[in-house]
């Protein structure tokens, strides 16, 4: 089962990682748990509204945003100049890896 689809979001300039089945609120804390825990991210701002979540992340010296919406589901990406990172990348990854089987 595919786990990650990769979305480039041309108007925001960055790549999107979306969560394929995995988009509930509460998996959103689950897959928050799984970047501290089994990646070593850091939470540094946390922002739960009514109908999103917005939590910013530290890896591998940069910040990357894991968000939820009831709409959308459960995404994230970077927030390097770039738009995309080998950080994030390897977070995708290993979320693949471990949830794709």
């Amino acid at each position: 089962m595919k786990v990650i689809a990769k979305y480039e979001n041309e108007e925001q300039g960055y790549i999107e990682y979306h969560l394929v089945q995995i988009g509930s609120w509460d998996l959103f804390g689950d897959i928050s748990r799984f970047f501290e825990e089994k990646c070593g991210a850091i939470p540094h701002m946390k922002n739960d509204g009514i109908e999103t979540r917005t939590w910013q992340f530290r890896y591998k010296d940069e910040y990357f945003m894991f968000k939820h919406h009831e709409d959308i589901g459960n995404w994230f990406y970077s927030c390097s100049d770039s738009g995309n990172s080998e950080a994030v990348q390897s977070l995708a990854d290993e979320l693949e890896n471990r949830l794709g089987q």
